[in-house]
């Protein structure tokens, strides 16, 4: 969804000029989310300016004063197919943090502990920085949780995400996924972990991780540089396998790799890539697709597909239909 942040600040301003009124307005019409979304930015805006009255959406006054009352943890900066980094603007940290994470933040500084929520949406990433100087590129489609008070460096993930780990001896530093921890001191490594998908996967490219069983501590595998281990969610199982990380990171270079995946597989990926929904009609799962997605449009990306294997298809929206021949 695209949300109009700078219009609604200038809207919440009183300063809109009729037309920037009639945007607005004509965007809250289009469907109940939209209005859902007003309410809860409208609600922090008062929040705001209760506390330190901005008469204008200047960013720099928003940003610091965002950072000085919830102990801000993360930097962000989201970024699309056509830019891979965009410096933040108001829009980026408007984006990120009224959308859905500034209530639950402020909802939970109990105790002097603040959980901060990134939130990348189908089509988008995000570059994080976290306090310790760490690195997290956050791909479409997931989320990644942090307490600004643990004597650990603990992360939550959802999704799929790039980490390169500052080394700190004292703490270790940990990404947990459902019932797997990934463990680490000073790494860069790469761990795939849809709630979608059957497995989790992580890639090492330099380090070493342990893959834990987060309930009991049990050691799963541990993996050296070139290394995937992919642990089943069903039972806990680890395989290891040779990986090239150079080429399962491409996505933070805004380069999808299809390799030997059958046509459900490329729908989703494409799905998270695109930002759409795709339906496919006559699928053949026991036909496998490999090929690599740079800067091509969806149009033009199923048009090379129509190549490979004889399709129609529709769009309309954000919906796909995909009907194999």
């Amino acid at each position: 969804m695209k949300v109009p942040y700078e219009q609604i600040a200038v809207y919440l301003s009183g300063k809109a000029s009729p037309w920037e009124k009639e945007e607005v307005e004509k965007w809250l019409a289009e469907s109940v989310e939209h209005r859902t979304v007003f309410r809860s930015l409208e609600k922090e805006w008062r929040f705001l300016k209760e506390e330190a009255t901005p008469s204008l959406p200047d960013k720099e006054q928003i940003w610091t004063k965002i950072r000085e009352i919830i102990d801000l943890p993360v930097v962000a900066v989201s970024y699309s197919k056509q830019v891979l980094i965009k410096y933040v603007s108001l829009t980026a940290c408007v984006a990120l943090l009224f959308g859905a994470a500034l209530s639950f933040l402020l909802g939970n500084r109990e105790g002097g502990s603040t959980q901060f929520t990134a939130y990348a949406p189908l089509g988008e990433k995000a570059l994080l920085t976290l306090p310790d100087s760490s690195r997290v590129w956050l791909n479409s489609g997931s989320t990644l949780t942090y307490s600004t008070q643990s004597r650990q460096r603990m992360v939550h993930l959802q999704g799929e995400a790039f980490f390169e780990v500052t080394k700190d001896p004292r703490r270790v530093f940990i990404v947990q996924s459902g019932d797997v921890n990934v463990q680490v001191h000073g790494t860069s490594f790469n761990v795939s972990a849809y709630d979608v998908d059957p497995d989790i996967a992580v890639s090492l490219e330099s380090g070493l991780v342990s893959l834990l069983n987060n309930k009991n501590g049990a050691v799963l595998a541990q993996l050296h540089p070139n290394q995937m281990g992919r642990v089943s969610k069903l039972d806990l199982k680890c395989s290891i396998v040779d990986d090239d990380t150079g080429i399962t990171k491409l996505w933070t270079h805004n380069i999808l790799k299809i390799y030997d995946n059958n046509i459900y597989e490329v729908a989703k990926k494409l799905e998270r890539w695109y930002g759409v929904e795709i339906t496919l009609e006559n699928a053949n799962p026991d036909r496998h697709y490999t090929f690599v997605v740079k800067t091509e449009s969806l149009k033009e990306l199923l048009t090379l597909l129509n190549k490979m294997t004889p399709i129609a298809y529709k769009i309309e929206g954000k919906e796909v239909n995909i009907r194999l021949q």
